[in-house]
Protein backbone atom coordinates (compact mmCIF):
# COMPACT_ATOMS: atom_id res chain seq x y z
CA UNK A 1 0.00 0.00 0.00
CA UNK A 2 1.30 3.46 -0.94
CA UNK A 3 0.44 6.13 1.63
CA UNK A 4 1.12 9.85 1.26
CA UNK A 5 0.95 11.83 4.50
CA UNK A 6 0.81 15.63 4.44
CA UNK A 7 1.75 17.34 7.68
CA UNK A 8 3.02 20.80 8.59
CA UNK A 9 6.55 20.34 9.94
CA UNK A 10 9.01 17.58 10.92
CA UNK A 11 8.40 17.84 14.66
CA UNK A 12 11.11 15.71 16.34
CA UNK A 13 8.64 13.69 18.41
CA UNK A 14 6.84 12.59 15.21
CA UNK A 15 9.93 11.06 13.58
CA UNK A 16 9.76 7.71 15.45
CA UNK A 17 6.10 7.42 14.39
CA UNK A 18 6.91 7.92 10.72
CA UNK A 19 9.81 5.48 10.97
CA UNK A 20 7.46 2.81 12.34
CA UNK A 21 4.80 3.50 9.70
CA UNK A 22 7.39 3.20 6.91
CA UNK A 23 7.93 -0.41 8.04
CA UNK A 24 4.25 -1.21 7.33
CA UNK A 25 3.41 0.74 4.18
CA UNK A 26 5.20 2.43 1.28
CA UNK A 27 5.25 5.84 2.93
CA UNK A 28 6.04 9.30 1.64
CA UNK A 29 5.72 12.19 4.10
CA UNK A 30 5.18 15.61 2.55
CA UNK A 31 6.16 18.39 4.99
CA UNK A 32 4.70 21.80 4.17
CA UNK A 33 7.70 23.59 5.74
CA UNK A 34 10.82 22.79 7.70
CA UNK A 35 9.87 24.94 10.69
CA UNK A 36 6.89 26.69 12.21
CA UNK A 37 7.91 30.31 12.99
CA UNK A 38 5.61 30.31 16.03
CA UNK A 39 7.69 27.58 17.70
CA UNK A 40 11.08 27.80 19.31
CA UNK A 41 14.22 26.23 17.91
CA UNK A 42 14.47 22.47 17.86
CA UNK A 43 17.05 20.09 16.39
CA UNK A 44 15.79 17.95 13.50
CA UNK A 45 17.95 14.85 14.21
CA UNK A 46 17.94 13.98 10.51
CA UNK A 47 20.18 10.99 11.11
CA UNK A 48 17.21 9.26 12.76
CA UNK A 49 14.86 9.64 9.76
CA UNK A 50 14.13 6.31 8.02
CA UNK A 51 11.26 7.25 5.71
CA UNK A 52 10.85 8.86 2.28
CA UNK A 53 10.01 12.54 2.57
CA UNK A 54 9.86 15.87 0.81
CA UNK A 55 9.79 19.42 2.22
CA UNK A 56 7.46 21.27 -0.15
CA UNK A 57 8.27 24.81 0.93
CA UNK A 58 6.35 27.86 -0.20
CA UNK A 59 5.23 31.30 0.84
CA UNK A 60 4.40 31.63 4.54
CA UNK A 61 1.83 34.00 6.01
CA UNK A 62 1.15 34.87 9.65
CA UNK A 63 -1.93 36.59 10.99
CA UNK A 64 -2.48 36.68 14.73
CA UNK A 65 -1.86 33.16 16.00
CA UNK A 66 -2.49 31.60 12.57
CA UNK A 67 0.23 30.35 10.25
CA UNK A 68 -0.47 29.49 6.61
CA UNK A 69 1.86 27.94 4.04
CA UNK A 70 1.07 28.38 0.34
CA UNK A 71 2.67 25.36 -1.33
CA UNK A 72 2.94 25.01 -5.12
CA UNK A 73 4.18 21.42 -5.32
CA UNK A 74 1.36 19.54 -3.59
CA UNK A 75 -0.44 18.17 -6.65
CA UNK A 76 2.81 17.47 -8.48
CA UNK A 77 4.16 15.40 -5.60
CA UNK A 78 0.90 13.48 -5.23
CA UNK A 79 0.80 12.68 -8.94
CA UNK A 80 4.42 11.58 -8.74
CA UNK A 81 3.96 9.10 -5.87
CA UNK A 82 0.45 7.90 -6.94
CA UNK A 83 -0.73 6.97 -3.43
CA UNK A 84 -3.46 4.44 -2.68
CA UNK A 85 -4.43 6.50 0.38
CA UNK A 86 -3.72 10.11 1.36
CA UNK A 87 -3.64 11.35 4.97
CA UNK A 88 -3.70 15.03 5.93
CA UNK A 89 -2.89 16.67 9.24
CA UNK A 90 -6.11 18.65 9.61
CA UNK A 91 -8.12 21.27 7.73
CA UNK A 92 -6.21 24.49 8.42
CA UNK A 93 -3.75 24.54 5.50
CA UNK A 94 -4.40 25.07 1.75
CA UNK A 95 -2.26 22.01 0.98
CA UNK A 96 -4.75 19.79 2.78
CA UNK A 97 -7.54 21.07 0.54
CA UNK A 98 -5.47 20.48 -2.58
CA UNK A 99 -4.97 16.92 -1.35
CA UNK A 100 -8.74 16.53 -0.92
CA UNK A 101 -9.29 17.79 -4.48
CA UNK A 102 -6.72 15.30 -5.76
CA UNK A 103 -8.42 12.45 -3.90
CA UNK A 104 -11.84 13.34 -5.26
CA UNK A 105 -10.55 13.53 -8.82
CA UNK A 106 -8.65 10.22 -8.55
CA UNK A 107 -11.20 8.48 -6.26
CA UNK A 108 -8.52 7.91 -3.66
CA UNK A 109 -9.61 7.68 0.01
CA UNK A 110 -8.51 10.54 2.24
CA UNK A 111 -7.89 10.21 5.97
CA UNK A 112 -7.84 13.15 8.38
CA UNK A 113 -5.49 13.17 11.36
CA UNK A 114 -7.73 14.66 14.07
CA UNK A 115 -6.06 15.67 17.33
CA UNK A 116 -8.56 18.35 18.33
CA UNK A 117 -11.04 17.80 21.14
CA UNK A 118 -14.29 19.49 22.11
CA UNK A 119 -12.31 21.46 24.70
CA UNK A 120 -9.79 22.79 22.17
CA UNK A 121 -10.24 26.57 22.12
CA UNK A 122 -8.41 26.79 18.78
CA UNK A 123 -11.39 25.09 17.11
CA UNK A 124 -13.86 27.88 18.00
CA UNK A 125 -13.37 30.02 14.86
CA UNK A 126 -16.46 29.99 12.61
CA UNK A 127 -14.31 29.81 9.48
CA UNK A 128 -12.41 26.83 10.86
CA UNK A 129 -15.69 25.19 11.86
CA UNK A 130 -16.96 25.45 8.28
CA UNK A 131 -13.66 24.12 6.93
CA UNK A 132 -13.71 21.28 9.41
CA UNK A 133 -17.23 20.23 8.41
CA UNK A 134 -16.36 20.28 4.71
CA UNK A 135 -13.15 18.28 5.21
CA UNK A 136 -14.95 15.67 7.31
CA UNK A 137 -17.62 15.26 4.63
CA UNK A 138 -14.97 14.63 2.00
CA UNK A 139 -12.88 12.22 4.07
CA UNK A 140 -13.16 8.44 4.13
CA UNK A 141 -12.25 8.37 7.82
CA UNK A 142 -9.95 9.63 10.54
CA UNK A 143 -7.28 8.47 12.92
CA UNK A 144 -7.01 10.02 16.38
CA UNK A 145 -4.53 9.90 19.29
CA UNK A 146 -6.88 9.05 22.15
CA UNK A 147 -10.24 9.07 23.89
CA UNK A 148 -11.05 12.79 23.82
CA UNK A 149 -10.26 13.21 20.12
CA UNK A 150 -12.17 10.00 19.23
CA UNK A 151 -15.28 11.38 20.93
CA UNK A 152 -14.80 14.65 19.04
CA UNK A 153 -14.38 12.92 15.67
CA UNK A 154 -17.54 10.87 16.15
CA UNK A 155 -19.44 13.99 17.22
CA UNK A 156 -18.40 15.53 13.89
CA UNK A 157 -20.03 12.62 12.10
CA UNK A 158 -16.93 10.61 11.19
CA UNK A 159 -17.89 6.93 10.92
CA UNK A 160 -14.48 5.34 10.40
CA UNK A 161 -12.41 6.35 13.44
CA UNK A 162 -9.22 4.49 14.29
CA UNK A 163 -7.11 5.17 17.38
CA UNK A 164 -3.42 5.66 16.69
CA UNK A 165 -2.06 6.58 20.13
CA UNK A 166 0.36 9.50 20.14
CA UNK A 167 3.79 8.26 21.11
CA UNK A 168 7.42 9.23 21.54
CA UNK A 169 10.77 7.48 21.41
CA UNK A 170 10.33 6.16 24.95
CA UNK A 171 13.93 4.94 25.20
CA UNK A 172 15.14 8.55 25.21
CA UNK A 173 13.00 9.55 28.19
CA UNK A 174 13.20 6.27 30.08
CA UNK A 175 16.78 7.32 30.85
CA UNK A 176 15.21 9.84 33.24
CA UNK A 177 13.26 7.17 35.15
CA UNK A 178 15.52 7.05 38.21
CA UNK A 179 14.96 6.17 41.85
CA UNK A 180 13.66 9.38 43.41
CA UNK A 181 13.16 8.05 46.92
CA UNK A 182 15.20 9.75 49.62
CA UNK A 183 15.25 13.13 47.91
CA UNK A 184 14.72 16.26 49.96
CA UNK A 185 11.86 18.49 48.85
CA UNK A 186 9.84 18.29 45.66
CA UNK A 187 10.65 19.76 42.24
CA UNK A 188 7.76 20.46 39.87
CA UNK A 189 8.52 20.69 36.15
CA UNK A 190 6.76 22.28 33.19
CA UNK A 191 8.18 22.03 29.64
CA UNK A 192 6.68 23.78 26.64
CA UNK A 193 5.89 27.19 25.21
CA UNK A 194 5.51 30.16 27.52
CA UNK A 195 2.22 31.16 25.99
CA UNK A 196 -1.05 32.41 27.52
CA UNK A 197 -2.96 29.30 26.42
CA UNK A 198 -0.62 27.15 28.50
CA UNK A 199 -2.12 28.50 31.75
CA UNK A 200 1.19 29.18 33.45
CA UNK A 201 -0.19 32.21 35.27
CA UNK A 202 -2.62 29.84 37.01
CA UNK A 203 0.28 27.54 37.87
CA UNK A 204 2.35 30.37 39.35
CA UNK A 205 -0.54 31.52 41.51
CA UNK A 206 -1.30 27.98 42.68
CA UNK A 207 2.36 27.29 43.48
CA UNK A 208 2.75 30.21 45.92
CA UNK A 209 1.46 28.15 48.87
CA UNK A 210 3.00 24.83 47.81
CA UNK A 211 6.38 23.74 49.20
CA UNK A 212 9.17 22.92 46.78
CA UNK A 213 10.65 24.33 43.57
CA UNK A 214 9.06 24.99 40.17
CA UNK A 215 11.13 24.74 36.98
CA UNK A 216 9.82 26.16 33.70
CA UNK A 217 11.58 24.99 30.53
CA UNK A 218 10.75 26.80 27.30
CA UNK A 219 10.31 30.20 25.75
CA UNK A 220 7.46 32.24 24.35
CA UNK A 221 5.64 35.56 24.15
CA UNK A 222 4.35 35.39 27.72
CA UNK A 223 7.78 35.08 29.35
CA UNK A 224 8.15 38.68 30.57
CA UNK A 225 4.71 38.68 32.21
CA UNK A 226 5.30 35.29 33.81
CA UNK A 227 8.65 36.41 35.24
CA UNK A 228 6.88 39.36 36.86
CA UNK A 229 4.44 36.93 38.54
CA UNK A 230 7.02 34.36 39.66
CA UNK A 231 8.43 34.06 43.14
CA UNK A 232 11.94 33.18 44.25
CA UNK A 233 11.30 29.43 44.10
CA UNK A 234 10.58 29.52 40.36
CA UNK A 235 13.37 28.94 37.82
CA UNK A 236 13.17 29.85 34.12
CA UNK A 237 15.51 27.62 32.16
CA UNK A 238 14.84 28.69 28.55
CA UNK A 239 14.31 26.32 25.60
CA UNK A 240 16.04 22.93 25.58
CA UNK A 241 16.55 20.35 22.86
CA UNK A 242 15.11 16.87 23.32
CA UNK A 243 18.27 15.26 24.62
CA UNK A 244 19.00 18.15 27.01
CA UNK A 245 15.45 17.91 28.36
CA UNK A 246 16.07 14.41 29.71
CA UNK A 247 18.14 15.79 32.60
CA UNK A 248 15.25 18.02 33.67
CA UNK A 249 12.88 15.07 33.77
CA UNK A 250 15.47 13.16 35.80
CA UNK A 251 15.78 15.96 38.35
CA UNK A 252 12.03 16.53 38.66
CA UNK A 253 9.58 14.83 41.02
CA UNK A 254 6.25 15.87 39.42
CA UNK A 255 5.27 17.09 35.95
CA UNK A 256 2.60 19.81 35.52
CA UNK A 257 0.67 20.80 32.38
CA UNK A 258 -1.82 23.58 33.30
CA UNK A 259 -3.02 24.33 29.74
CA UNK A 260 -6.22 26.17 28.95
CA UNK A 261 -6.20 24.52 25.51
CA UNK A 262 -4.14 21.45 24.59
CA UNK A 263 -5.33 19.03 21.88
CA UNK A 264 -2.89 16.39 23.18
CA UNK A 265 0.30 17.36 25.03
CA UNK A 266 3.26 15.16 24.04
CA UNK A 267 5.16 16.28 27.14
CA UNK A 268 2.81 14.07 29.16
CA UNK A 269 4.07 11.08 27.16
CA UNK A 270 7.64 12.11 27.90
CA UNK A 271 7.01 12.68 31.61
CA UNK A 272 5.15 9.38 31.97
CA UNK A 273 8.03 7.49 30.33
CA UNK A 274 10.37 9.29 32.75
CA UNK A 275 8.37 7.90 35.68
CA UNK A 276 6.86 11.14 36.96
CA UNK A 277 3.43 11.70 38.54
CA UNK A 278 1.33 13.90 36.26
CA UNK A 279 -0.90 16.88 37.01
CA UNK A 280 -2.79 18.23 33.99
CA UNK A 281 -5.99 20.00 33.10
CA UNK A 282 -9.15 18.41 31.74
CA UNK A 283 -8.48 20.49 28.62
CA UNK A 284 -5.32 18.47 27.88
CA UNK A 285 -6.26 15.64 25.50
CA UNK A 286 -3.53 13.27 26.68
CA UNK A 287 -4.68 13.58 30.29
CA UNK A 288 -7.75 11.48 29.49
CA UNK A 289 -5.55 8.53 28.49
CA UNK A 290 -2.28 9.05 30.37
CA UNK A 291 -3.64 9.93 33.83
CA UNK A 292 -5.19 6.94 35.54
CA UNK A 293 -3.99 6.39 39.09
CA UNK A 294 -0.76 8.26 38.43
CA UNK A 295 -1.76 11.87 39.04
CA UNK A 296 -4.59 14.38 38.94
CA UNK A 297 -6.77 16.06 36.34
CA UNK A 298 -8.05 19.51 37.28
CA UNK A 299 -10.22 22.12 35.52
CA UNK A 300 -8.26 24.71 33.55
CA UNK A 301 -7.90 28.01 35.40
CA UNK A 302 -8.93 26.52 38.76
CA UNK A 303 -6.21 27.78 41.11
CA UNK A 304 -7.55 25.99 44.16
CA UNK A 305 -7.88 22.58 42.50
CA UNK A 306 -4.39 22.87 41.04
CA UNK A 307 -2.95 24.01 44.37
CA UNK A 308 -4.54 21.07 46.20
CA UNK A 309 -3.12 18.56 43.71
CA UNK A 310 0.37 20.04 43.84
CA UNK A 311 0.33 20.33 47.63
CA UNK A 312 -0.72 16.73 48.11
CA UNK A 313 2.11 15.47 45.92
CA UNK A 314 4.65 17.84 47.47
CA UNK A 315 3.97 16.48 50.94
CA UNK A 316 3.69 12.76 50.15
CA UNK A 317 6.86 11.15 48.76
CA UNK A 318 5.48 7.56 48.89
CA UNK A 319 2.48 8.70 46.84
CA UNK A 320 4.80 10.23 44.28
CA UNK A 321 6.75 6.99 44.09
CA UNK A 322 3.61 4.89 43.51
CA UNK A 323 2.25 7.29 40.92
CA UNK A 324 5.58 7.44 39.11
CA UNK A 325 5.61 3.66 38.76
CA UNK A 326 2.05 3.76 37.42
CA UNK A 327 3.09 6.42 34.88
CA UNK A 328 5.75 4.12 33.46
CA UNK A 329 3.22 1.30 33.26
CA UNK A 330 0.78 3.45 31.29
CA UNK A 331 3.50 4.82 29.00
CA UNK A 332 4.27 1.33 27.70
CA UNK A 333 1.01 1.31 25.72
CA UNK A 334 1.93 4.49 23.80
CA UNK A 335 4.55 3.35 21.31
CA UNK A 336 5.46 4.28 17.72
CA UNK A 337 4.48 0.74 16.70
CA UNK A 338 1.00 1.17 18.21
CA UNK A 339 0.61 4.48 16.34
CA UNK A 340 1.76 2.96 13.07
CA UNK A 341 -0.58 -0.02 13.49
CA UNK A 342 -3.50 2.38 13.99
CA UNK A 343 -2.73 4.45 10.90
CA UNK A 344 -2.13 1.38 8.73
CA UNK A 345 -5.40 -0.12 9.96
CA UNK A 346 -7.30 3.09 9.16
CA UNK A 347 -5.83 3.13 5.64
CA UNK A 348 -6.68 -0.52 5.09
CA UNK A 349 -10.25 -0.03 6.31
CA UNK A 350 -10.69 3.02 4.08
CA UNK A 351 -9.49 1.07 1.03
CA UNK A 352 -11.85 -1.79 1.79
CA UNK A 353 -14.81 0.53 2.27
CA UNK A 354 -14.18 2.17 -1.08
CA UNK A 355 -13.74 -1.22 -2.79
CA UNK A 356 -10.13 -0.53 -3.74
CA UNK A 357 -8.67 -3.43 -1.78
Amino acid sequence: MRLALLTEIPAPYRIPLFNALAERVELRVLFLAERDPRRGYYALHRGEWRFDHRVLGGRQLRRGGRWIVLNRRVLRELRRCRPDVVAVGGWNQPAFWLALAYCRARRVPLLVWIESTERDARSESRLLALARAAMVRGAAGAYVPGTASAEYARALGVELVETAPNAIDAEVFERAAVDRSGRDGCTFLYAGRLDPEKGLDTLLEAFRDVPGELVLVGQGPDEARLRSLAGERVRFEGPKDRDDLVAYYRDADVFVLPSRSEPWGMVLNEAAAAGLPLVATEESGAAHDLIDGNGFRVPAGDVRALRDALDRLARDAPLRERMGARSRELARGFTPDAWADGVASAADRALRRTGRR
